[in-house]
């Protein structure tokens, strides 16, 4: 032993090894700036730091054999030294590359159980991800998700304005041209969590993350913003705002061109410049705008106060577009919850959509609420326009770009509509409705396996959302998985507070012809007022897969412009005995189906 010591101090092996590792240090810290600077994939960074390991062994190897003039020689116990170097070097670097391989965002998409277990939310989006048929791919370098600013004020009930604040932020960025922005549902998600933002990152696709605060006193704001990159965890920048309420537009626009140029690229519109107001806006006005916001986003029976939100909006300042875009949106969304008929919400949501673009012709909101209308009045060419219009103006607006797959699927364009869910599913993979539009999609492809996967995530991402188990049910009666239907159902209606007794007795008339009366008259006598969801067109689906095939077929001739949920449209697997029925064929017919693509029209 002290023969060895003797010979390692000769070859000067300590100090060699020490200035390696002094050396290497210090390069993998500049990599890793400039990496983060450059975007980087993270494969070239494990590569580089592995090469620098391989390198550490080879140079003890050669300080070895020539660290001394004259002393060449090599001992039997110096080789067997030599090997255990080398085989321990090699354990050391194989269980590294395997941990950084396993760290990787790709390996987060195939390995599920990797999400923090103490996050419900993680864990589900990181198992949501796992749906997607589209092969693994990198983080994209710019994208970006838009975390809820938090409220320093003394009141908590100004967390509306500081989730506003984050919300137009985030809607300035999705109309920048080549930037993924995680959308709102998604983001939101991590309110109030104490999330490590790698994970964030991992579980939204994204590479940076946008989070700040803002404290609001009187008529004066303090917004402070910082970006990180996720995969490093440095701070990119970061910036305090101290403006008077009048000048809010001008600080969130300040704010959302620096993260674009941080990202470098270039904000979009006709002018060069952010899509945010550039007019003076009422601060009142864009309070009340604030307080609804959140609320649209929520959906569900607090649209009503989302429309009254806008509604004082505009009637402070008649020429705030966005607040006449977002009143058109939230009271066409009405019908859609059972809060209103669609005879009244369609001219009203119609006549708001208008009044904001003839303000301002570049509002992709109004554009999209625009294509609703336009859907469930099968104008199908014009609601391509808006929809397309809308999605040219804010490419990364998920709700764009659900509606847009919803009438895709609507439209009979099925594989269309399975690249546009897809899409935005990628923007917003917490979504319930997007990840519910995608279930109808695979199902009125056929893809039940998928569709499956799909459905049982939405329902473990959100076991309140009463949709999702209903969309679950008609995936499972597609399977002939009659037991599970059954228990979807119950979940469901109990959640939508309906009598599940009559779900029930329609999936027993499925599985037994011998009960088959008893569930076609509970499917006649059910009324809309304790059956919200058995609608005229659920009522045909329901009697198509209870095989009274000429009751559907007549109802089915006589359907108007009214709503068709995605889960019972004529394109889903109940209409397939009848798809050559010439009735069938001339209801089609009538409602100009199916839609072939044409060029988008000018609005």
């Amino acid at each position: 032993m002290t023969e060895l010591i003797a010979r390692l101090r000769q070859r000067k092996l300590v100090q060699w090894a020490l200035a390696y590792i002094a050396a290497a240090f210090a390069l993998i810290q500049v990599v890793d700036v400039v990496a983060s600077q450059f975007g980087w994939p993270e494969s070239l960074r494990r590569g580089i730091t592995l090469a620098l390991g391989v390198g550490f062994v080879v140079t003890l190897v050669i300080a070895w054999f020539h660290g001394e003039k004259g002393r060449q020689r090599v001992s039997g116990a110096e080789l067997l030294l030599i090997a255990l170097v080398l085989a321990i070097g090699g354990g050391v670097l194989w269980r590294f590359a395997r941990v950084s391989s396993t760290s990787s965002p790709d390996a987060a998409q195939q390995n599920p159980g990797i999400a923090a277990p103490d996050s419900a939310a993680v864990a589900a989006a990181s198992r949501l991800r796992v749906v997607s048929a589209t092969p693994a791919v990198p983080i994209p370098a710019k994208s970006v998700a838009v975390l809820p600013f938090v409220n320093m004020s003394s009141d908590p009930k100004n967390d509306y304005f500081s989730d506003g604040i984050t919300e137009e932020i985030l809607d300035a960025l999705a109309q920048v041209p080549n930037l993924k922005v995680a959308a709102r549902t998604s983001a939101f998600a991590f309110k109030g969590k104490a999330e490590d933002l790698r994970k964030i990152g991992e579980v939204l696709d994204v590479a940076t993350v946008l989070e700040g605060s803002v404290q609001k006193a009187g008529d004066e704001v303090r917004i402070t913003a910082q970006l990180i990159d996720t995969r490093s965890g440095y701070h990119l920048w970061s910036e305090k705002y101290d403006r008077k309420l009048t000048s809010i537009f001008a600080v969130e626009d300040e704010i959302s061109k620096a993260i674009a140029g941080k990202l470098q690229v270039q904000l979009a519109s006709a002018k060069g410049q952010s899509s945010l107001m550039q007019k003076a806006v009422d601060p009142r006005a864009h309070d009340f705008y604030l307080r609804g916001l959140p609320l649209i986003a929520t959906r569900g029976p607090v649209l009503r106060e989302a429309v009254a939100d806008f509604q004082q909006a505009v009637a402070i300042d008649p020429d705030y577009a966005q607040a006449w875009a977002a009143l058109a949106e939230a009271q066409l969304l009405l019908p859609h919850y059972f809060l209103e008929q669609q005879d009244t919400a369609a001219p009203a949501g119609e006549a708001a959509a208008r009044r904001a673009l003839a303000i301002d012709p570049d509002v992709a909101s109004a554009y999209v609420a625009l294509g609703m209308h336009y859907r469930v009045q099968w104008k199908w060419q014009d609601a391509d326009a808006a929809f397309r219009k809308a999605l040219k103006i804010a490419p990364g607006d998920a709700e764009a770009a659900d509606q847009y797959g919803q009438y895709l699927l609507a439209a009979g364009r099925l594989q269309d509509a399975s690249a546009e869910i897809e899409r935005a599913q990628k923007l917003d993979p917490l979504s319930g409705i997007i990840g519910v539009t995608r279930a109808n999609v695979l199902t009125a492809l056929h893809r039940f396996d998928d569709a499956t996967v799909q459905a049982r995530r939405v329902t473990e991402l959100r076991p309140d959302y009463a949709l999702g188990h209903f969309v679950a049910a008609d995936v499972a009666i597609c399977r002939r998985d009659y037991t599970e239907a059954k228990a979807q159902l119950e979940t469901g209606a109990r959640i939508a507070g309906e009598n599940p007794d009559v779900y029930s007795r329609l999936v027993d008339g499925i599985a037994d012809p011998a009960k088959r009366a008893a569930a076609r008259e509970a499917v006649v006598t059910a009324t809309a007022d304790t059956h919200q969801r058995l609608t005229r067109t659920a009522r045909i689906k329901w009697l198509m897969l209870l095989g009274d095939r000429d009751d559907a077929l007549e109802a089915l001739q006589s359907v108007g412009h009214e709503l068709m949920f995605g889960q019972d449209n004529v394109w889903q697997p109940a209409f397939d005995p009848i798809r050559n029925d010439p009735r069938f064929k001339a209801a089609l017919k009538k409602m100009g189906l199916p839609y072939a693509s044409k060029d988008a029209a000018t609005l």
